[in-house]
């Protein structure tokens, strides 16, 4: 499992995900970023996650679980 935070209106959420459920993961574009959402991931479930770290930081995160046989 990784562990992701999303930003809400009484601080932040926290969300453990398999990192195989993650279809994809794309930065967040500077609108977004000005509300403290760096990344969003899209689930394939078809659910987003609006999240507070860098995409590149999931992706690693993602990487090295997946490693780990997670």
């Amino acid at each position: 499992m990784i562990r992701l935070t999303t930003p809400n209106s009484s601080g932040y959420e926290t969300h453990f995900v398999d990192p195989r459920n993650i279809a994809r993961i794309t930065e967040a574009g500077v609108s977004s970023q000005w509300h403290g959402i760096r990344s969003f991931v899209r689930l394939f479930d078809g659910a987003v996650l609006e999240c507070s770290e860098v995409a590149a930081d999931i992706a690693e995160q993602v990487s090295a679980a997946k490693e780990q046989g997670s």
